[in-house]
């Protein structure tokens, strides 16, 4: 995994106003990065739509609008906090659906129990007739009416998963049109939990599948049909780095990792500080939830009827040409030397990707008719951004000097540290004990960096102690929460 530099802000502003105020609300109240939050977002909207919504592509191939996304962040980045509000009803969907279930299990129990003695009675009067050999065919027809109405076992449709064998995850998608997401704020449990174990299986789930088979020599025989799947998880850097040391060609190489938009943003640790309570409560967070349950609560209710036929999303016109001018830059975009050369494998799937983000907005900005070209355009922007970020994180070619990620890390902090509150110079002594770059050696490296891109320079004092004076014009043009800065 390479070092990162600092990402440009998220694009925030692709997103329609009832989502990206949403975002920007959470944002507020718990001072998590910006990505961190719209991915996390991003999920709600994948898992509450993918089951009753597919997107038709121009090229005639019908997709789900299913996504696969991977946060990297550290410990103390607020993730747990962020994924409890944003998923609540996620989560209250599934207590209910398991309420439901559980009262259905007993009624199951019930008729069961019965079943069984009406079954057992007419067994016994066969059984009778033909020792007294007297016809049966009455009884027997009762018995072949009978073995219809046998009862059948409730099935828990639970969404939210987040460890399970191949055998439990076809046994959860078994049937026609089942929706299941693998979601954790704590990605180990997703990774060591057996899930990453089936990538041929749930790359065949995000292609959107039409049917999976599992026989088994003892006689289990499974049939998924048109099956939806999300996977979502946000983990820790280190963590990410064990598993692509210890398995990450095989998931590069089986194409699972092209299905991720992937994201890594900046820490807000250092800055989030209080100057007020926030008194105004939740605005819009409301909003996008009573959203994502109109949409769970229409997916419970198919279900329920047994009718789980999705609606197919398709493109304007407009936003078809625009389409093809977007597939078209992107192939452009594979030759050699060009930028996505080196992440062909992704790229390969980043039209798709788009494609599926925008089906997302559209439902949730409650558009009628069909994807307009300005959707299109936000998910253009949004999968733009982590295309850079899966290059970052992936690419062998973007590996960044251990100077310039240092000189990135320092100038993060001479910015939150000092500029933030009114300070244009720094003591060079003061900022190695402090600071985030040690030994001396490393920090004069990083200095030389800022120094050659006239970020910061050297100044002595009267005692020939050495001062970081920072560049006004460039430092001023930054701000505490969007450093869009380039190495």
């Amino acid at each position: 995994m390479n070092s990162l530099i600092t990402p440009p802000p998220y694009p925030l502003s692709s997103l329609h106003l009832v989502i990206r105020e949403a975002v920007e609300e959470v944002m507020r109240h718990v001072q998590a990065p910006d990505a961190l939050v719209a991915m996390e977002f991003l999920t709600s909207m994948s898992v509450s739509a993918q089951g009753l919504y597919d997107v038709r592509l121009p090229t005639g191939q019908i997709r789900p609008l299913s996504l696969n996304l991977l946060v990297v962040a550290d410990s103390g980045e607020r993730k747990t906090g962020v994924h409890n509000l944003v998923a609540a009803p996620l989560y209250e969907f599934d207590h209910a659906r398991m309420t439901e279930h559980e009262a259905a299990a007993g009624e199951y129990e019930l008729r069961m129990s019965i079943w069984k003695s009406v079954d057992a009675g007419l067994r016994r009067q066969i059984t009778k007739l033909t020792q007294e050999g007297k016809s049966i065919d009455k009884v027997r027809h009762q018995m072949a009416e009978h073995a219809k109405a046998k009862p059948v076992k409730p099935k828990l449709r639970r969404i939210m998963r987040q460890n399970a064998t191949e055998r439990a995850i076809m046994d959860a998608l078994e049937g026609d049109g089942e929706s299941i997401a693998f979601i954790s704020d704590e990605g180990e449990i997703i990774i060591k939990g057996g899930v990453l174990n089936q990538t041929g299986l749930l790359n065949k789930t995000w292609d959107g599948a039409q049917m999976l088979t599992m026989d088994r020599s003892d006689g289990v025989n499974i049939v998924v049909r048109n099956p939806r799947v999300t996977v979502a998880y946000m983990v820790q850097r280190q963590v990410l780095k064990q598993l692509l040391d210890r398995r990450g060609d095989v998931m590069r190489g089986s194409g699972h990792w092209a299905r991720y938009l992937v994201g890594c943003p900046a820490s807000t640790q250092g800055t989030r500080f209080t100057f007020q309570l926030d008194n105004d409560g939740w605005c819009h967070l409301p909003k996008f939830h009573a959203r994502t349950r109109e949409l769970l609560g229409e997916l419970g209710r198919r279900v329920d009827a047994g009718t789980l036929e999705r609606m197919t999303l398709e493109f304007s016109e407009d936003a078809i040409a625009r389409w093809i001018y977007h597939s078209n830059h992107v192939e452009s975009m594979l030759s050699p030397s060009c930028y996505l050369h080196d992440i062909k494998d992704f790229a390969s799937k980043v039209v798709e990707i788009t494609g599926r983000v925008a089906g997302l907005l559209h439902v949730y900005s409650m558009q009628e008719g069909k994807i307009s070209v300005d959707t299109l355009d936000r998910a253009v922007a949004i999968v733009d951004w982590h295309i850079d970020q899966f290059k970052q994180i992936f690419s062998p070619e973007a590996a960044i000097p251990q100077e310039q990620a240092d000189a990135q890390v320092l100038e993060n902090y001479l910015h939150t540290q000092y500029w933030s509150r009114n300070l244009t110079f720094a003591q060079k002594n003061l900022v190695l004990r402090n600071g985030p770059v040690r030994p001396a050696s490393r920090l004069d490296a990083a200095l030389n960096c800022l120094i050659a891109m006239g970020r910061v320079w050297i100044q002595l004092g009267q005692r020939r102690e050495r001062y970081i004076t920072l560049n006004p014009a460039y430092y001023g043009s930054l701000s505490v929460n969007a450093m869009a800065t380039r190495f």
